[in-house]
């Protein structure tokens, strides 16, 4: 199932702070990656705010993915799907090309990661 979340920027600031938006990617990953490796205490952390039994919270906390990444092609594909669909069942009034409102990050910042 193609089931993504995005981080929103004004398209000036991304392309004006390109270093900015890898060090946020950059920070979320690593949190993601601290959370999908400790499982227990993202629970133990979030149970009493969602105000949910710890088991059923673990449950959840296993299964949800972490993480920051770019938009990847295979990702602006799946949205433009979506793009399409939306445009076809009158959702919204004109067709969208997602390639065109994606920001995609310099060379330069893409290959790091």
């Amino acid at each position: 199932m193609d089931n993504h979340q995005f981080y929103l920027a004004a398209r000036t600031y991304a392309k004006g702070h390109p270093k900015v938006i890898e060090a946020v990617v950059e920070q979320v990953r690593e949190i993601g990656q601290w959370a999908s490796n400790n499982p227990q205490e993202v629970t133990d952390q979030v149970a009493p705010l969602l105000g949910l039994p710890a088991p059923i919270t673990l449950t959840s906390v296993k299964r949800q993915g972490f993480g920051a990444g770019f938009i990847t092609p295979e990702v602006t594909q799946a949205q433009q799907k979506i793009a399409d669909a939306f445009y076809n069942l009158k959702l919204i009034p004109k067709p969208l090309t997602i390639k065109d409102v994606i920001w995609t990050p310099p060379a330069n910042v893409a290959a790091a990661q």
